[in-house]
C-alpha cells in the first residue's frame, strides 16, 4: 500500500495550522480534507471515510467530543482512527480520551507538522 492511497481529515479551527498541516500532508502524498469546525468535520468524516481524522477539541458548533460521539453513531465511525490535536494537556482531557476510546492525544505545541505526518504514517502502517 502506497501513501498516495491515504487521505486524512484535518478538523480544527485554527486556519494557519489546518492549511500548513494540509500542505505537510499533500507534499507526503496525502489526500487531504479540511473542516474548520466540528460539525462540518462531522459532515466531512462521514462523506470521505478518511484512513485517520485529526481532531481539535475546542471548536465553534460542534467541540471534539461531539464529533466523536457523531461518528460513534455511525457504522464507520465506530472504528475511525482519531488522533486529537489540541492545546489541552490536563489528565481530564487525556482521561476523557482513552475512555473515548482514543489512544493518540497530541498536544499541538509539543508536535512539528512534520513530527504529525510521521507519526501519522507510521499508525497507518501498523
Amino acid at each position: 500500500m502506497t501513501d498516495t492511497q491515504h487521505s486524512v481529515l484535518i478538523v480544527d479551527d485554527n486556519q494557519e495550522l489546518v492549511m500548513v498541516l494540509k500542505d505537510k500532508f499533500e507534499m507526503e502524498g496525502f489526500t487531504a480534507h479540511v473542516a474548520h469546525d466540528g460539525e462540518e468535520g462531522l459532515t466531512q468524516a462521514l462523506e470521505h471515510h478518511p484512513d485517520i481524522i485529526l481532531l481539535d477539541v475546542m471548536m465553534p458548533k460542534k467541540d471534539g467530543w461531539e464529533v466523536i460521539a457523531g461518528l460513534h453513531e455511525d457504522e464507520w465511525g465506530k472504528d475511525a482512527k482519531i488522533i486529537l490535536l489540541t492545546n489541552l494537556n490536563d489528565m481530564d482531557s487525556i482521561s476523557k480520551a482513552v475512555e473515548a476510546g482514543n489512544f493518540e492525544y497530541f498536544v499541538k505545541t509539543d508536535w512539528e507538522p512534520g513530527e504529525i505526518v510521521a507519526r501519522v504514517k507510521e499508525m497507518l502502517q501498523n
